[in-house]
């Protein structure tokens, strides 16, 4: 284990959010409904270093031109031509720099209609987008070219009027992405993709909705089950098999990310974090910040790393 190292000063402030009422505000132009929004003129933005924004969504990138450095979840990241980021909700970007030809296709789903495309295209891609934190992938020149027809194709059926198959169309071009994301991520197992549903995998993506909607309150294991209707044991069998990770362990995990991410918001005391996370009192809390992390909630405030 390193030695606690203190980085010297408080890294919390206030986080801009951006979610859907925040693009539907903003000044650059999105083409959006909403449940989905495109973004691909970085003109206006190149020269603005982005400074800690929260990200309430799923975020999809292609770089197509130039090189950029992010910073995400105090990790910091070189992009170049043909990388492909892909973010679940909660995600912060603290830091950018882009080169003067940088552009990117920016895709933006809320969690709500990722949860209604899972029920198109395979579990494992729709566990893995509400798994893996943030992932950054490489595309060759053909799968980048894919990527820019279906954002053309998506942004005319954005802009054309309403019509009885407009939403149809849009969730065949999002679950045709979705393969082609999942081909990029390398998962192999084709006998899995030929399956249906499962009710085990059912009962997770119904859990993986719960679990990481912001505005629902986190339950234990117990009650997880029981909204499910089906007793702790299986619950927990089904995600063990399914994640390899116990229903318990993937609470947790959550949790601390909840956690982390407001410890870094200077807007919230840490009394008041524990009180909206659902713990018994501040104590309670920081013992489970602690035996999760190593840390105390004030030590990980204060910018301190193990």
């Amino acid at each position: 284990m390193r030695t606690a190292i203190f980085v010297g000063r408080k890294r919390t402030k206030i986080m801009e959010k951006l979610d859907f009422s925040a693009i539907v505000d903003s000044k650059y132009n999105f083409h959006c409904n909403e449940h989905i929004a495109l973004f691909s003129d970085f003109e206006e933005v190149r020269n603005h270093g982005i400074s800690d924004v929260l990200i309430e969504g799923f975020l999809f990138a292609v770089v197509t031109h130039g090189q950029a450095q992010i910073s995400v979840d105090e990790k910091t990241y070189q992009l170049e031509e043909g990388d492909v980021i892909t973010c679940k909700p909660r995600n912060i970007f603290e830091r950018s720099m882009m080169s003067m030809d940088f552009n990117a296709l920016v895709l933006f789903l809320s969690p709500e209609y990722v949860a209604q495309l899972s029920q198109m295209v395979r579990m494992e891609w729709t566990y893995s987008m509400f798994s893996i934190s943030h992932k950054i992938l490489k595309a060759d020149k053909m799968a980048v070219n894919r990527f820019r027809l279906y954002f053309d194709l998506l942004r005319n059926h954005l802009s054309s009027p309403d019509s009885p198959h407009k939403e149809l169309s849009l969730r065949l071009l999002l679950a045709s992405m979705a393969y082609d994301l999942h081909d990029l991520h390398g998962f192999q197992n084709e006998e899995l993709l030929r399956q249906t549903y499962s009710s085990g995998e059912n009962i997770l993506r119904q859990f993986m909705q719960h679990l990481h909607d912001s505005s629902r309150p986190y339950l234990n294991v117990n009650e997880y089950a029981s909204l499910f209707s089906i007793t702790p044991k299986y619950f927990s069998s089904v995600c063990k098999r399914l994640t390899g990770k116990t229903a318990n362990q993937l609470i947790s995990d959550e949790i601390v990310r909840s956690s982390q991410i407001m410890l870094r918001d200077s807007s919230k005391s840490i009394k008041q974090i524990a009180a909206f996370l659902g713990f018994k009192n501040q104590s309670h809390f920081g013992r489970f910040f602690r035996l999760q992390t190593g840390l105390s909630p004030q030590q990980y405030r204060e910018g301190k790393v193990l």
